[in-house]
């Protein structure tokens, strides 16, 4: 009787599809072209992969460590690893784009070792990665927040990012952004919500993320040290062209004249 069973799948193969799993089809084949001019010489730096990849730090940095994991099994060559690139991103191209994705993140106390990306590290990366425009929607904005704050500066200095700031009663926080916010790169636009003269409640309250009209981090947490690092706060990042639509609500919000600019 035939043996209908499939060979396994050898694990390097699978360590090397999770590793490149968030690189689309492009990237992949880049990525083997990469490995195809290295010959023997190893697996190539993070540095090197976020220049050639268009990749954040974090991306670039796991990427990087992955690799050289891969390439540590025995008796495995570049060639090997050419190889499978170039398969798996056929097998990406057969199967077509992803058009939604969606990833829980949180944020916890970190002895509660819950499996989750956190917020901070999940907007760290979102604001490194951005290419065009960044929205941040948000509560409040406070001195918690400098490490994401001042990568939002870099991104306006550095990749000429479009970065667009919308809070509740701005005119109470600007002392903090402008602390915060280096001299020697372009101010954000800012918008405010200030108090409604029939209902001292209302507010904007949401917490959001956008970039490139694209991905965006949907969250309950507060942009402040503990919304980003202490508290118990839960939410989604949405890789999706339905995000668009956040970016066309919040446009109407600035043309309605519902959030206003501030100088």
């Amino acid at each position: 009787m035939m043996n209908d069973s499939l060979p396994s799948i050898p694990a390097w193969i699978a360590d090397l599809s999770i590793g490149v799993s968030r690189l689309n089809e492009e990237q992949q084949r880049v990525l083997a072209a990469i490995y195809a001019a290295e010959g023997e010489s190893g697996a190539p730096s993070a540095a090197y992969l976020q220049r050639r990849l268009s990749l954040s730090t974090t991306n670039a940095t796991e990427l990087a460590r992955n690799l050289r994991r891969v390439l540590a099994v025995p008796q495995l060559t570049t060639r090997d690893i050419e190889i499978a690139l170039l398969t798996l991103a056929h097998a990406r191209s057969v199967a077509g784009p992803i058009d939604d994705q969606v990833e829980v993140v949180c944020t916890a106390p970190s002895r509660f070792g819950v499996p989750l990306r956190t917020t901070f590290a999940t907007a760290i990366e979102m604001v490194q990665a951005a290419q065009k425009t960044i929205f941040v929607i948000g509560y409040i904005f406070t001195a918690g927040a400098r490490a994401l704050i001042e990568q939002l500066a870099a991104a306006r200095r550095d990749r000429a990012v479009h970065v667009t700031v919308i809070g509740n009663r701005m005119q109470d926080q600007l002392p903090v952004l402008r602390s915060i916010w280096p001299p020697y790169s372009p101010l954000p636009n800012i918008f405010s919500r200030e108090a409604s003269p029939t209902d001292d409640m209302a507010a904007l309250h949401a917490k959001l993320l956008i970039c490139d009209s694209l991905v965006a981090l949907i969250t309950s947490a507060n942009f402040s040290h503990h919304g980003l690092h202490e508290n118990i706060e839960m939410g989604v990042k949405i890789h999706s062209p339905s995000v668009a639509r956040l970016v066309d609500f919040i446009q109407a919000m600035i043309q309605l004249g519902e959030v206003r600019a501030v100088e």
